[in-house]
């Protein structure tokens, strides 16, 4: 499936945009495939790219403080891991492994800022969503979760924000 079309169909992308900053974002993204068993992503590490998926089905686990591992979501078609990282600025705060073949649209920060240049209002949907993902490894953690929205937005807006003078 073309990029863009699949980009498309993610409310997250088609609802805030328009075709043009749609298809600049789609233009912007890359093909990325994933054996089974194998990583995205690692907790702890740097991140600058998400990815949306197409088809298979990653595992997302998150390693508490006691060093005990946890599963916090199997994800698949149409959803996205590694935005949290890209929208804060902050480590990669869960390890994303291949459960099956992935076949996946990676976002870059670059791409993300000249988007969000021509529309902010995406900063405040995503910082929705982050809020939401924090929660449940808050929850997981057993740490608090109250003032999470805010912070992501007030996070996601500074990262994204420098080069653009907002």
């Amino acid at each position: 499936m073309e990029h863009r079309a699949f980009l498309a169909t993610i409310p997250l992308f088609a609802e805030p945009l328009d075709d043009e900053q749609l298809s600049f974002l789609a233009a912007q993204s890359r093909p990325a495939l994933f054996r089974a068993h194998t990583r995205l992503m690692s907790q702890g590490s740097l991140g600058g790219s998400m990815f949306v998926i197409i088809k298979g089905e990653v595992s997302v686990n998150f390693v508490d403080e006691h060093g005990r591992e946890q599963i916090v979501a199997t994800l698949g078609p149409g959803e996205i891991v590694g935005e949290m990282s890209l929208f804060t600025g902050d480590r990669r705060t869960a390890t994303v492994s291949a459960v099956s073949n992935v076949e996946a649209v990676e976002i870059t920060k670059w791409s993300l800022e000249r988007v969000f240049a021509k529309a902010p209002e995406l900063v405040d949907t995503f910082a929705a969503l982050l809020a939401e993902r924090q929660a449940e490894l808050s929850q997981l953690s057993g740490a608090s979760a109250s003032g999470a929205r805010d912070a992501f937005l007030g996070q996601a807006r500074k990262t994204f924000a420098s080069p653009f003078g907002r």
